[in-house]
């Protein structure tokens, strides 16, 4: 009868002692797991990029306009590589380069194509979700042509345009776009035969 008491306390005990392993083992896993939780933050940290390129985003557009003056009618398409730095918030800035081919008809005349480069830059202010708005200021060389006079002539002139257009993308992806600006120094040079409205289509990488 002793003998099977002392069994069963020894059993006893090694079941304890078993549990008790098992819940230390639980625990220790449990704080080994918290300790990873805290540290993987202090790693992705170490890993996301602080510097000047981490800030910057990029965009290329299509452009495409078109008018008519006297008789006579412009269609206008071209590229607009550009990059942006995003200084604080929604808000970023960066140069914009264009280069547009101009096709001239006129009454009685065959088309003349007609060459461009635009350099500036830009101030770009994302507003709710995908609106953004966005202001540039630029000098433009670009060739020109009277009424009635076959030759072409050279000149440039700086180009102020505000707009708004909206991003069809996620914040730092990938993403296609329009927008519509309006140039305020053409609207005012009596002798340009381009549009003032300018419509725009493009895509964007990290905006």
């Amino acid at each position: 009868m002793q003998f099977k008491k002392h069994n069963s306390v020894l059993l006893l005990f090694a079941l304890m002692a078993m549990f008790s392993q098992t819940a230390f083992a639980q625990r220790r896993d449990r704080e080994r797991e918290r300790e990873r939780e805290r540290e993987r933050p202090r790693e992705e940290e170490k890993e996301t990029p602080k510097g000047f390129t981490s800030r910057l985003w990029y965009g290329g557009g299509v452009n495409i306009g078109f008018g008519g003056y006297n008789g006579g009618s412009i269609f206008v398409i071209g590229v607009s590589p550009m990059v942006g730095y995003r200084i604080v918030g929604p808000l970023s800035a960066g140069p914009r380069v264009a280069y547009d081919f101009a096709s001239l008809k006129e009454p009685n005349a065959k088309a003349v194509g007609l060459h461009s480069v635009d350099v500036g830059v830009f101030v770009r202010c994302r507003v709710f979700q995908g609106l953004f708005v966005q202001g540039e200021l630029s000098n433009k060389w670009f060739q020109g042509k009277y009424v009635g006079i076959p030759e072409k002539f050279n000149d440039q002139r700086v180009n102020q345009r505000f707009g708004a257009g909206w991003n069809f993308g996620e914040p730092g992806g990938t993403g296609t776009e329009i927008s519509v600006l309006y140039n305020f120094r053409l609207a005012q040079d009596i002798e340009a035969y381009e549009n003032p409205i300018e419509y725009r289509f493009g895509l964007t990488w990290k905006f």
